[in-house]
């Protein structure tokens, strides 16, 4: 793998988005470049805590709470049922 390709897959790397097949390549990748490595993982890591820290909150669409709600309402009613 080339510095560069390393470069780019760092943001999935950092997000948790690999395959085990690919963040193992990754992490011998890792391991070759070194400190070079490190310094661009960190910088994806602050740069997507920085992402995530401007995102304004949005309240749930209702149809999103709904479903939620009736999800936890079925756990609990199952819940009770096997107490029983």
């Amino acid at each position: 793998m080339s510095f560069e390709e390393f470069e780019h897959q760092a943001r999935l790397y950092v997000l948790g988005a690999m395959e085990e097949d690919e963040q193992a390549a990754f992490e011998d990748a890792r391991r070759e470049f070194g400190r070079r490595a490190e310094s661009v993982i960190e910088e994806c890591r602050r740069l997507n805590a920085a992402f995530a820290l401007a995102l304004r909150p949005q309240p749930p669409k209702q149809e999103a709470k709904a479903k939620l709600m009736s999800l936890i309402q079925k756990s609990l009613a199952e819940k009770r049922a096997t107490k029983a």
